[in-house]
């Protein structure tokens, strides 16, 4: 049996990098490929949602007409980036499978992944982005994550019980992943990623894969917040601010369309917050209000029931995270702090149950990453990656202690 620690576990896209040339060729595609390193520098500085066309074009020593007739809207610009990262990542791929000893496992690919400029930061602030099915991106990463957990489904089938197992389990590493490429992110050289697949892969040929089932279907409730017509306006805006976050970011929200959204004058939005950035700081003390010192029962408790709030507030929660792993991201500080947070919460609750501390920080990290990617999975597959699922018994089958 070839072991699951030396299989890939990732699915290349296709070749479609550049499509939409004019001229000659070679001039034409020389020129795409400055536009796509110089969009790729600005969003792994700048995030994607800060990123303009017209800074990209300048950025190349274009006008901004020139750079239209490559890629006409920034989503185009944003596809086909992913598709040449996905194109050079199963180019690699290929060439590492010569035989069974040469596969790259999950920790392989990560290190391959943080050593190629921008991998994660791009793809990190595309997962959250991409969750809305409005975004340019969401597709993309929907297939992409599709043809990724079925690969692993089947790379899995052989340590487990049944099917159900394997696709609970696919899910589970696709939580973890994410997870621990947020917190990377957030806390740069404090995140052994590549460390804690090769331990994730030791695991899986050590013990198998539990028994699992996958969860009933349900769906996330859309309607209003609790209190109706009881709400206070600043409450209504706080809400209709964090819809426009769920489906454009942060970036892509304006004041005049929360407004709207909250069916009040810009005036009286003014009054409430009286800039974009205050605003954005009024959401996060709500949205990231729980006070995740009270145990690690409780937030993993509270991480559980990510499917019985509104699909808006979770969404919301993923794409400020996510977009906010950019330091310059004005929401920046405030979310790190309250991640630090819940990694201190989980470390101290696992040295207070016995846990020698150079053992309890991973694991709490691990903890930490489950709970953050089992949000993004829920938000693209809904009931199928139910949290209260993919967490389990988090500490002694998926990151069992030694």
């Amino acid at each position: 049996m070839q072991p699951f620690s030396r299989v890939p576990i990732t699915a290349g896209g296709d070749n479609g990098a550049v499509t939409r040339i004019r001229g000659s060729y070679r001039t034409g595609r020389a020129r795409a490929e400055e536009i796509l390193a110089a969009a790729q520098e600005l969003f792994i500085a700048e995030g994607y949602g800060a990123t303009s066309l017209r800074g990209i074009a300048a950025a190349v020593g274009i006008s901004h007409p020139a750079l239209l007739r490559y890629f006409p809207t920034k989503g185009d610009v944003l596809t086909a980036l992913v598709r040449k990262l996905d194109v050079q990542a199963s180019a690699w791929l290929d060439g590492s499978g010569d035989s069974d000893s040469t596969v790259p496992g999950p920790g392989d690919i990560a290190r391959r992944s943080q050593a190629t400029p921008g991998w994660v930061e791009l793809f990190t602030a595309l997962l959250g982005e991409a969750t809305s099915p409005e975004h340019p991106g969401h597709e993309l990463m929907l297939g992409r994550r599709h043809a990724g957990l079925a690969l692993v489904q089947r790379l899995l089938a052989p340590f487990s019980p049944d099917d159900d197992s394997a696709r609970v389990e696919a899910l589970r590493l696709a939580a973890l992943w994410d997870g621990l490429q947020i917190l990377s992110l957030y806390f740069p050289g404090e995140i052994d990623l590549p460390g804690h697949l090769d331990a994730y892969a030791e695991e899986i040929e050590a013990h198998g894969v539990p028994r699992s089932r996958l969860p009933t279907a349900r769906s996330a409730d859309e309607g209003p917040a609790e209190g109706g017509a009881a709400r206070s306006r600043r409450r209504v805006v706080i809400e209709a601010a964090a819809r426009r976050y769920a489906l454009s970011g942060y970036y892509g929200a304006s004041m005049r369309s929360v407004a709207e959204e909250a069916g009040v004058s810009l005036a009286a939005l003014i009054h409430i917050a009286p800039t974009k950035e205050a605003l954005l700081h009024l959401v996060v003390s709500e949205l990231f209000a729980e006070n995740l010192e009270d145990s690690l029962d409780w937030m993993m408790s509270w991480m559980s029931s990510i499917g019985d709030r509104p699909r808006w507030l979770n969404a919301a929660q993923v794409v400020l995270l996510c977009e906010a792993t950019v330091p310059s991201h004005p929401a920046h500080d405030a979310l790190r702090a309250r991640l630090a947070a819940g990694r201190e919460v989980a470390r101290a609750s696992l040295e207070g149950s016995g846990v020698a501390d150079d053992v309890a920080r991973p694991v709490a990290d691990g903890l930490v990453a489950l709970a953050l990617g089992s949000i993004v999975g829920w938000m693209y597959d809904g009931w199928e990656a139910d949290p209260a699922v993919v967490l389990g018994d988090t500490v002694t089958r998926v990151l069992r202690q030694p």
